[in-house]
């Protein structure tokens, strides 16, 4: 069984995704700021999910995150970027500086950052999945220009990392449609106003965090292994409406 490393693992899709590889046998070791979702997750989890404490934006607590897995001696078999923030929304000729250093500092250079500390404790044939998003891929939202261009940002930094590593470890980003996560609602204004948009989905309801976890540990594991530099739309045909 493997080891893997998760951020924003408390909630959403690093949950689900954290549970998922938890009832393969996996190990988890899951990052977040929240200490009480930290416990559910590993009680959840049958043990094999451990929580580490993680403020992202905070290059102290990256530092203690690393030397904690190092003091663990911890192989990694894959990393999943998780975590990531929408900022606030706004027009862009509106969206100041601090906006997009605001969102930028979680969705890229955080993933950046954990993705190098990671690199040295991967087993070979490892695999990083990135959580990119159909924004910044295929749909601009025009209250969500910082965050499309973060995303937009981890998909070049996903396929430039792949050449740059060359098989040694695969790198692929996930482009995520709607989800029906908090942080989905809290975006909307509300859980009943993102149900009230999704109406018009396909299928009349956006996804559960459980349906998409699959993708992501297929992609992190040698299920996987002719996959590398891609970025993958998982939607349920959304971006054909």
């Amino acid at each position: 069984m493997g080891t893997f490393l998760i951020t924003g693992a408390t909630s959403g899709i690093g949950r689900a995704v954290a549970l998922q590889l938890s009832e393969k046998g996996h190990h988890v070791f899951g990052i977040g700021r929240d200490e009480a979702r930290g416990a559910a997750l590993e009680a959840d989890s049958n043990g094999q999910a451990t929580f580490v404490r993680c403020d992202l934006t905070s290059s102290e607590d990256i530092d203690r995150l690393f030397i904690h897995l190092k003091e663990q001696g911890a192989t990694l078999n894959g990393l999943f970027n998780n975590a990531a923030t929408f900022g606030r929304p706004g027009t862009p000729e509106r969206l100041t500086h601090e906006s997009y250093t605001e969102v930028f500092d979680v969705n890229l250079y955080a993933l950046n950052t954990v993705t190098q500390r990671a690199i040295p404790l991967f087993d070979h044939g490892a695999s990083v999945v990135n959580n990119a998003a159909i924004v910044g891929h295929v749909k601009f939202p025009p209250m969500l220009a910082h965050y499309a261009a973060s995303k937009a940002a981890v998909i070049a930094l996903t396929k430039t990392f792949a050449h740059r590593m060359k098989g040694k470890v695969r790198f692929n980003a996930v482009c995520f449609g709607p989800i029906d996560t908090p942080l989905s609602h809290k975006l909307y204004g509300g859980e009943a106003k993102f149900k009230e948009a999704m109406n018009h989905h396909f299928r009349g309801h956006a996804a559960l965090p459980e349906e998409v976890a699959p993708v992501v540990e297929f992609l992190l594991t040698d299920a996987s292994t002719y996959i590398n530099g891609q970025a993958i739309t998982v939607d349920g045909g959304y971006t054909l409406s």
